[in-house]
Formats: C-alpha cells, structure tokens, sequence
C-alpha cells in the first residue's frame, strides 16, 4: 500500500465515524462501516466520501449506502461500478424522501428506493403514502417493488397494494402477497394473472385470515399454479 492512498485511508476513518454516529448506529456498525471503505481504492474511498457528506447534509440515512460499498465489494465489483451503485442509491434515497416526506424512517426510505429502482414513479410512492395513513409503510413499499420487480405493471400494482392497504392489510399480508406473486412468476404464471388471482384470494379469505401461508402465500391446492395447472414450483408448507 502507498502512503499516498495510507494517508488518505487513515483520515477517511474518523470521518466516516463522524457520519454515522449522527445516525444513531451501534458503534460495531460504525467500525463496520470506516473499514468497508478503508478497503477501497483512494479515489473511490473520495468519491464514497462525497456521497455519505452529501447524504448526511440532506438527512438521508447512511447505512443503506455503506451496505451497498460492502455488497459490491463481496461482489467483488470493480471500484468504478461501486462508486456508480452508491451514488444511484443515494439519488434514490433523495427522490423516496421527496415523495415520502421528509419524517420517512429510514426503512421507509430504502423500501421506496427499492420501489423506485424497480421502476415506480414518486407519484405512486405519495398514493401509497396516503393510503397508509400513519402506518409504516416499509411493508406496502416492499410489496410494491416485488410486484413490479416480477413484472406487474408499476400503476395496476400501485393500485392493488392501495386497495388491501383500504381494506386494514397488515405488513405480513401485504409482504406474502408479493412474495406470492414473485413465486408465482418463477413458476411459469403470468405477473398479472398471478397479482389478480391472489388479489382475489386474500379478497375471498377476508384480511387478517390465518390462510397465509409460512413460505408467504394465499393457500392454494397443492401442486398447482394460480390457474390450477400443475407446477413444479414451490409446495406449500403443512
């Protein structure tokens, strides 16, 4: 190692400390995260640098940025690629809060980056956001972006996770509903038959049913798909 990038790796550490204490993170998480970037290069550690200087100014939180360093490096992606992934995150970020408001847990922030990495618009996020009232919404938002992620398109998804959150659907339900979906899709149905019938199913066995299954979906007989053709996909669990 030269002690240019010794230099510049030494100094980045209490900064980074100086970053993430603000937000309330157990101090391991806080060594964690200094030496997550200490491994990097000098001039992506900089760049790194600037995005966790401009996501603190802007009160977004850090960890999720400092997860996606660690993630490319297990990865091992080349430093460019991590300094790219950081930054569209921290963008994501920006643009959750602005749809969100700025009172957005963390977790509802990452939820609806995810949402937006998989193609939802603010607009959506802000008709979730008042169809949740003051509940949570990592769980709404989560389901959202499995449901696009799996290929339903972004606004009939929006509108299917509005109508359970009308109907009082709590986070279990919402996240099984799109776990569902995703499972459905990997089993060969079709994204959108696959949300409609399972919209229906949670519709039919009433919110709050104890009919969800552990492995996350509407109980359906075994060995068949949402239109009743046999699968090779996932059974459900007794």
């Amino acid at each position: 190692m030269s002690s240019r990038r010794w230099s510049v790796s030494t100094a980045l550490v209490p900064m980074i400390v100086g970053f993430v204490t603000p937000m309330a993170l157990e101090a391991q998480q806080v060594a964690y995260a200094a030496t997550a970037v200490s491994a990097l290069d000098s001039v992506t550690q900089a760049a790194v640098a600037r995005e966790l200087v401009r996501a603190r100014t802007r009160g977004l939180p850090v960890q999720p940025l400092m997860a996606k360093v660690r993630e490319g490096q297990i990865k091992r992606a080349a430093p460019e690629r991590i300094r790219i992934a950081v930054a569209a995150l921290s963008v994501r970020l920006d643009s959750a809060r602005s749809a969100l408001g700025p009172t957005s847990t963390a977790a509802e922030l990452v939820a609806g980056a995810d949402a937006i990495a998989a193609g939802v618009d603010q607009e959506s996020l802000r008709t979730v956001r008042t169809a949740s009232g003051a509940r949570d919404l990592a769980a709404p938002l989560g389901a959202l972006a499995q449901l696009v992620a799996s290929g339903v398109e972004a606004r009939r998804a929006t509108r299917m996770i509005v109508e359970l959150l009308k109907k009082d659907a709590g986070p279990r339900e919402l996240l099984a509903f799109g776990m569902a979906v995703e499972t459905d899709v990997g089993a060969g149905v079709p994204a959108e038959e696959s949300a409609v019938f399972r919209l229906r199913a949670i519709e039919t066995q009433g919110v709050g049913s104890e009919r969800v299954t552990v492995a996350g979906a509407p109980d359906i007989p075994l060995g068949q798909t949402t239109t009743g053709r046999p699968s090779g996909g996932t059974k459900r669990k007794p």
